[in-house]
């Protein structure tokens, strides 16, 4: 048997559970009638009261087996077992006690039209509360109604009494309630196969969704390390300017210990030339280190804007100067948002590159200027990233952020699809603003931390 079919018995056993459950109360109550009704019998009423409460009982077992299946969802096999008797045991006693009734009033009189008109209720009850094992089903069919026929047959070669008919009808509601059971059954395992099939495809989606976030969260980390080697072509110069200071002064403080003379002025401004560089030295492969190393799958905190800002630009600034591109900042708000910071630097990159991209080819100096301005309102802060040159067109802005788009002969086309998901992480969002600008700018909007 494969795990298809081990699932489908599963839940189709759970399912009996679930029917068996509610039909113990009418079994309950049949069992309560049968005790206090009696059928009108006198020489069985004794057998008839005793396997009643046996009965009574049974059902009481059987609500509290059910009861345990639903509640672990699942059976083993000897709970398997232990349910088929219980309702075979359940089948017997119910056949016993309407046979004996059958009997003693020898197929005939209003207190055999009862037990008759039980005896229907039961057997037809048993389609929808046993439809999933013929093990269940048949037996259960069988006790109940294979009796009647041999008490018919009995009066009739015994007393004579001709209630061959009744074989017929008995015979034709047996062949009836069988027709049922397969129907009922074919559409439960149709059901039940649908269900196990719609599960096998929600972990295949769940399993194919962790393949795809860990194929995103390699591919930003990836995108981010393409964008800062881009980015950093001036990282050399950039730490070779402070270094550069580092030396000179150095080599001035030598010479001043060489002629033995101590000007503690200059002696104040070349140390602290000295210690400036290496600040801007350390800020630098600081930045670098976290921006290449961090992890995407670090829990968000909370970051000031100037903080982001100083992990930033410090990739990008030289590159954009060395374009002879003019790079300004608006005074950087004291704001703090809960972000992943790293995410947030790269999203700013990615536009930056784009930016310097798009106007280090304009003959006029004064169309090549890089901007990024801030402003905020009572739920989102604003990053506007804006450049000069020709502004993007609307066909372009249409499919900007489309995966694999780009306008520029190298390059991916991810950068600003993955920046675009990025800002959805953090519950903000990433667009073009084509109406309330003159030139191309570009706004990265992040809830406030007080939203």
């Amino acid at each position: 048997m494969n795990l298809k079919e081990n699932l489908l018995n599963d839940l189709l056993r759970v399912e009996v559970a679930k029917k068996g459950q509610s039909a113990t109360f009418a079994f309950a109550g049949f069992a309560l009638f049968s005790f206090f009704y009696g059928y009108g019998c006198e020489r069985f009423l004794s057998l008839i009261k005793i396997i009643s409460l046996a009965l009574f009982v049974l059902s009481i077992f059987r609500f509290f087996h059910y009861r345990k299946i639903i509640h672990q969802g699942t059976l083993s096999h000897s709970e398997w077992l232990y349910t088929i008797a219980l309702v075979t045991l359940n089948g017997l006693g119910l056949a016993v006690i309407l046979s004996l009734a059958s009997f003693e009033l020898k197929l005939s009189g209003v207190h055999f039209v009862v037990a008759t008109t039980l005896l229907a209720g039961l057997v037809g009850s048993s389609t929808v509360t046993l439809s999933y094992f013929p093990i269940l089903f048949l037996p259960f069919q069988t006790f109940l109604l294979l009796p009647q026929v041999g008490i018919i047959l009995y009066y009739y070669f015994a007393e004579g009494l001709n209630f061959l008919p009744l074989i017929v009808l008995y015979v034709m509601y047996y062949g009836y309630q069988i027709k049922q059971f397969r129907a009922y059954r074919k559409d439960l395992v149709q059901l039940f196969t649908y269900q196990i099939e719609l599960e096998r495809k929600n972990r295949e989606l769940n399993e194919s969704q962790s393949v795809i976030i860990d194929q995103t969260v390699k591919l930003v980390h990836t995108s981010r390390l393409a964008v800062l080697g881009e980015m950093s072509a001036g990282m050399a110069h950039e730490i070779n300017n402070p270094l550069t200071i580092i030396s000179s002064c150095a080599q001035m403080l030598t010479r001043f210990g060489k002629a033995d003379k101590v000007d503690n002025q200059l002696l104040i401004k070349h140390t602290e030339k000295i210690y400036k560089s290496v600040e801007r030295i350390s800020a630098i492969v600081k930045g670098l280190k976290h921006f290449a190393n961090q992890s995407d799958r670090v829990p968000k905190d909370r970051y000031f804007i100037h903080e982001i800002m100083s992990e930033t630009t410090p990739f990008c600034q030289e590159h954009i100067n060395s374009l002879g591109i003019t790079f300004n900042i608006e005074e950087i708000p004291d704001v703090e948002i809960h972000c992943h910071s790293v995410q947030i630097s790269q999203v700013l990159l990615n536009l930056l590159k784009n930016a310097s991209d798009a106007v280090a080819g304009e003959p006029e100096a004064s169309e090549r200027w890089i901007s990024i301005n801030f402003k905020q309102d009572d739920q989102f802060f604003y990053f506007l990233v804006s450049n000069g040159g020709e502004k993007i067109s609307n066909e372009v802005a249409e499919r900007i952020f489309n995966p694999f788009f780009t306008t520029k002969n190298s390059g991916t086309g991810l950068g600003l699809s993955i920046s675009q998901t990025i800002m959805k992480d953090h519950g903000g969002e990433l667009y073009f603003d084509s109406i309330g600008f003159e030139r191309t700018t570009f706004v990265i909007k992040h809830p406030l931390m007080n939203v």
